[in-house]
């Protein structure tokens, strides 16, 4: 829930090898006209953000930094009262849900150790994978993760998303529906 006149921020959260990436354009089309759409990743420049690598689990001392720059950039839309849709990873834990609300996403977890095992990721990093796959589970409630199966299309997989995320913008007339 937002500030009054402000957008609302919805955070998609989901482990790596869910399709976070892959269906971005699609959710991006979707969102046309309604909301603004990123992935916390597509800043970075072959994994790093000013020279300053982030995408490696080496890098989880900056990790902290990294999410206060994306704070900054997000209150920057919705102060201006467009409503932003964040792709992330899995939090630690909940932030103020006064500040954001957090839907989950995730596929299950064999498709999500296939996709990155696929991808030449490190056994260590497809583990790290399914544990945020698990933290998930215990930080957010079942109807707040939007399920898909590993083989669904990506389209089909933001129009699910979109369908969840849609209902709690506040959109051009101020609504808020809540999930």
């Amino acid at each position: 829930m937002s500030a009054e006149g402000a957008g609302e921020l919805i955070h998609v959260a989901a482990p790596p090898g869910t399709g976070k990436s892959t269906v971005l354009p699609h959710l991006i089309a979707l969102a046309r006209g309604s909301a603004v759409v990123a992935d916390i990743d597509e800043v970075l420049e072959d994994g790093a953000l000013l020279g300053v690598r982030i995408a490696d689990p080496s890098a989880a001392p900056v990790w902290p930094a990294y999410d206060r720059h994306w704070e900054r950039i997000t209150a920057l839309v919705t102060r201006a009262g467009f409503d932003v849709v964040l792709l992330v990873q899995v939090p630690d834990e909940l932030p103020p849900p006064d500040q954001v609300t957090v839907l989950g996403w995730e596929i299950d977890d064999a498709a999500r150790a296939s996709r990155l095992r696929g991808r030449g990721e490190p056994e260590s990093l497809v583990a790290d994978a399914l544990s945020d796959a698990a933290a998930l589970r215990e930080l957010l409630p079942p109807a707040s993760i939007v399920r898909t199966e590993g083989d669904t299309p990506p389209q089909d997989c933001a129009r699910l998303l979109w369908e969840r995320v849609e209902r709690l913008l506040r959109g051009p007339v101020g609504r808020r529906v809540e999930p």
